[in-house]
C-alpha cells in the first residue's frame, strides 16, 4: 500500500512509484524511510539515492540498485552534466536484474530520430498488446510491469513496448512529444506489419492512447491507465481560479509575461511545479512556461471523443495528483460511439487511489487482464 515516506507530495509519489516492488522488504523499507528524512531538496534527493544505489549495487542487488538509481535520475535535467551518469547507472543495473534473452530490442526510424522498442513474445500467442508510457516514461518501467504482471497470465498476447517522441531515448534522439500520438503508433503498426492490436497507455497516455485510437482503425481495444482528458488539468487543478483564468488567456503577450514570472517564482519553492515546468520544457522542446502552456493545450480529447469506436477501459484513482476525479465519468459519457466503455474508480480502501494505481499496481492489472481476456 501507498507509503507516506516524506512531506512533499511529489517526492512521496515518485518514491512509491519506483520502490513499489519492495513494499514487503522490511530492510528496504527501513532504508527508504531513513533516506527520505535526509531529503530537503532536489540536490539532497539525488545524493541520497545515489548512495543507496551504490550500496545495493555493491551487494549485487541489481533490481534494488536500479530502482535507487532511477530515483536519483528522475529530477536530473537533460542538460545536467550528471544526467549521463545517473541514467547509465539506472539502465545498466536494471538490465543486470532481468533475463534479457526473452526480449527483442529494436529501434524504429521515425522522422529525424528513432523510436526504441522492446518486444516480449510468448509461445503460441496470437494477440498483440502495444504498451507505452506518458509524460516521464521509461521503456524499462514498461518492461518491469509486463514481466511482473502480464507474462504467463495474458498467455495469448505478445507485447510491443515503446518509447515515443518526448520519452527518454526518443527524446535524446531529438524527438519532442506530439499530441498527434497516432503518428508514432502508426509507425509501430507499419514497421512490424501488425494487422490489429490492442493499445494500452500509462499516465498521460490515458489521453495519448485515446488520441491514437481515434485515428488508427487497427486498434481493437484501448486502455487508459489512467484516464486523462486534458494535459492542462495537471497544471491547473491545484491553481486558484485567478491563475487558471490567466493560463487560459496565455495568447495575450502581457498575460504570458506575467504567467512566466509567477510560475518561475513558484518553482523556487514548489518541487511539483518545478518538475512539471522543467520536464515539460524538455519533452516539448519549449523554453518558457507560456510556450509550454500553449504546447500542452493541444493535448486534449476535446473534439475527438466521437471518433473513438473501440472497446475502451478507463481506470482512475480518487486521489490522483494529476487528474481530477470527475474525469473518468466525464470521459466515459463523451465516448458516444465506443463499442463498449468499462470504468473503474479505485478508492483508498482498495489501495489503488493514486495515479496509475501506484501503491497497488496489481489491482489495476487485474482489471486490465480481465478486460483483455
Amino acid at each position: 500500500m501507498y507509503q507516506n515516506y516524506h512531506t512533499d507530495e511529489q517526492f512521496i509519489f515518485q518514491i512509491n512509484r519506483f520502490i513499489e516492488p519492495f513494499y514487503e522488504n522490511e530492510t528496504v523499507q527501513a532504508d527508504v524511510y531513513a533516506a527520505a528524512k535526509q531529503i530537503t531538496d532536489v540536490k539532497s534527493w539525488i545524493s541520497v539515492w545515489m548512495a543507496l544505489g551504490q550500496k545495493a549495487e555493491n551487494a549485487k542487488q541489481y533490481a534494488l540498485s536500479s530502482a535507487y538509481y532511477q530515483l536519483a535520475d528522475f529530477f536530473v535535467g537533460e542538460d545536467d552534466p550528471i544526467k549521463a551518469q545517473t541514467y547509465s547507472l539506472f539502465k545498466s543495473n536494471y538490465y543486470q536484474s532481468i533475463d534479457k534473452s526473452q526480449i527483442q530490442f529494436d529501434q524504429i526510424p521515425y522522422q529525424n530520430g528513432k523510436i526504441p522498442v522492446a518486444i516480449v513474445r510468448q509461445v503460441g500467442a496470437t494477440n498483440t498488446l502495444i504498451f507505452h508510457g506518458g509524460f516521464d516514461s521509461y521503456l524499462e518501467e514498461l518492461i518491469r510491469l509486463v514481466l511482473a504482471h502480464c507474462v504467463g497470465v495474458l498467455k495469448t498476447y505478445n507485447f510491443v513496448l515503446f518509447e515515443g517522441p518526448g520519452q527518454e531515448m526518443a527524446l535524446k534522439y531529438g524527438l519532442p512529444m506530439t499530441y498527434q500520438w497516432e503518428l508514432p503508433v502508426k509507425a509501430v503498426f507499419d514497421y512490424y506489419n501488425i494487422e490489429e492490436a490492442d493499445l494500452m497507455g500509462m499516465s498521460l497516455v490515458g489521453y495519448l492512447s485515446m488520441r491514437a485510437a481515434a485515428f488508427e482503425p487497427r486498434i481493437k481495444k484501448v486502455i487508459a491507465f489512467d484516464v486523462y482528458y486534458s494535459m492542462m488539468d495537471s497544471l491547473t487543478m491545484k491553481l486558484p481560479d485567478k491563475a487558471v483564468n490567466a493560463v487560459h488567456k496565455i495568447n495575450n503577450p502581457v498575460i504570458a509575461a506575467l504567467v512566466n514570472r509567477k510560475i518561475m517564482a513558484a518553482t523556487q519553492n514548489d518541487v511539483d511545479m518545478a518538475f512539471k515546468i522543467q520536464k515539460g520544457n524538455e519533452v516539448m522542446h519549449t523554453k518558457k512556461p507560456s510556450d509550454l502552456i500553449k504546447a500542452i493545450s493541444k493535448f486534449t480529447m476535446a473534439g475527438i471523443e466521437d471518433k473513438i469506436t473501440q472497446d475502451v477501459l478507463l481506470l482512475a484513482g480518487d486521489h490522483d495528483m494529476y487528474v481530477p476525479t470527475a474525469t473518468v465519468d466525464d470521459v466515459a459519457k463523451s465516448l458516444i460511439n465506443a463499442q463498449s466503455v468499462t470504468t473503474y474508480l479505485f478508492d483508498q480502501a482498495s489501495g489503488g487511489e493514486r495515479h496509475c494505481q501506484v501503491g497497488n499496481k496489481q489491482i489495476a492489472f487485474d482489471k486490465i487482464i480481465h478486460f483483455l481476456a
